[in-house]
Formats: structure tokens, C-alpha cells, sequence
């Protein structure tokens, strides 16, 4: 009895699983705004040296040994090609002078770290309100070049309040990154999904470049990352899955 109750119950959380998968790639919203990382602002990389970012994110740069800059990352018109998805939320003409037209992605520089200044560890995030007892997944696009030089390439929500950070469920890309795989920049999709404490207020969506060095070799050393989508389950979806799931196995049963 109890093998048969143990099969049971693994039949209908296979089917459940399945059906709620479906039906959150189909129903969930992206909490992100700008999550296509297309429309973009002016940052003033030098005095008097401007480069695109994505509005709505923020980035955070800094050097082992000089500290925080600005030209870790910046976003660009090439910077995601297919296998990404198609967008065209760009300003071809933006009001500040400074865009990347209709589709474009961000660019982390890996060789922006060297022996005088130190390693270059990039952040860029978006944070949204959250709420504990959720399940959060950020999904999102990511590649490197043969010779991009990094300790690790994170993708990651961190769960936080007022006080800070209270827990984080984080990817790290680097194993795959640069993986031939046909695609411009080996491109990937990867995703990474928690669960909000208690206590949670904000969730954080990051994608960080950590530890980076330029490549002695020379070479192509980009880190690349387009299209991000942080969504949760919506519960109305999830009770309607439930029930067609439990009435999936009832039929089988009968069968």
C-alpha cells in the first residue's frame, strides 16, 4: 500500500509540475521594467565622455584597488544578437543624443581589470517589491568570448527589506559561459528561481561580472547579457493548474 500511495502521489506531481510550468511561461508578467535592457540613458563614463546604460537598472562598478567606475559595463547595439529574442523597445533617436537603437544588449569589459587598477567586478540590478511565500525565477541571456577572464559570471535574486539582504539563490554562469555552441558570443538562456523569506519587501534581479582581468592574449574577451524576465507564479493560474491536474489523474485512474 504504501508503494502504491507513494507511485500515486508522484504521478500527480509530475503532472503538476508540467501543467504549472506551462501555464507560468504563458500567464506570468515580467516585474521588470526595461527587462529587454533596449531603452537607454546617458552616463558620463570621464568627464566629458558619454556611454549608454539601461534605464530603469543599476549598475555598480568597482576596481580591487581604485575603487568604483564607471566603464565596467555599457550597453550596446550588437551586444544581443540571435539566439536572443527580437525586441524593439530603443530609441533610434534618443533625447539625450546617446542610444542604441531599436535591439540592443549590455556589455560587461572583463579586460577593464589589470594589475594597477585590480580585478573589475560589474553588478547590474533592478529591484521590485516582493513578498514572502513567493517563488521568484529570473530568467536571462548571457555569453562570453573565448578569453573573457573572470573568477565567476552570477545570476542571482536576492531577497531583501529595509535592513538589507536576507537571503539570495544565485547561478553561477561560468562553467557554460563561453561554451562553443554556435551562437554569436556562445549565447545562453540560464535561470535561477527561490523562495522569499519572511520578511521580504524587495527583490533584487542581478547579473554580475566578478573578478574580471584582461586577457594577456589578447583576443575577444566580451560578457555579454540581453532579455531578462523576473516573474512569479500568478495563484489564480496555479489553483486552475491544480484542479486540471488532479482531474488528469482521476482519468487515469478510471482508465
Amino acid at each position: 500500500m504504501m508503494r502504491q500511495h507513494f507511485i500515486r502521489c508522484a504521478v500527480i506531481g509530475g503532472a503538476f509540475g508540467l501543467m504549472a510550468a506551462a501555464t507560468q511561461s504563458a500567464s506570468a508578467q515580467n516585474l521588470l521594467t526595461n527587462g529587454n535592457l533596449d531603452q537607454c540613458y546617458a552616463q558620463e563614463i570621464v568627464p566629458g565622455f558619454f556611454l549608454p546604460k539601461p534605464r530603469n537598472w543599476v549598475n555598480d562598478g568597482s576596481r580591487a584597488i581604485s575603487g568604483p567606475y564607471e566603464d565596467e559595463m555599457s550597453s550596446e547595439p550588437w551586444a544581443g544578437p540571435a539566439p536572443t529574442p527580437v525586441t524593439t523597445d530603443g530609441d533610434a533617436n534618443p533625447p539625450d543624443g546617446v542610444g542604441i537603437g531599436a535591439d540592443g544588449g549590455v556589455f560587461f569589459k572583463p579586460f577593464s581589470g589589470n594589475a594597477t587598477d585590480g580585478a573589475a567586478t560589474g553588478h547590474l540590478y533592478q529591484d521590485v517589491a516582493g513578498a514572502p511565500g513567493q517563488t521568484y525565477t529570473l530568467t536571462g541571456w548571457a555569453g562570453g568570448e573565448a578569453n573573457a577572464l573572470m573568477q565567476d559570471a552570477v545570476l542571482a535574486i536576492e531577497f531583501r527589506n529595509a535592513g538589507g539582504l536576507i537571503s539570495m539563490s544565485s547561478l553561477s554562469m561560468l562553467p557554460t559561459l563561453v561554451t562553443p555552441n554556435g551562437q554569436a558570443f556562445n549565447y545562453k538562456q540560464y535561470s535561477v528561481s527561490g523562495l522569499a523569506p519572511v520578511g521580504t519587501t524587495i527583490v533584487r534581479a542581478r547579473v554580475s561580472m566578478i573578478g574580471a582581468m584582461s586577457n594577456p592574449a589578447g583576443g575577444g574577451q566580451a560578457f555579454v547579457v540581453d532579455d531578462f524576465v523576473l516573474s512569479v507564479p500568478e495563484p489564480t493560474s496555479l489553483a486552475v493548474v491544480a484542479l486540471g491536474a488532479l482531474g488528469l489523474v482521476a482519468r487515469r485512474r478510471r482508465a
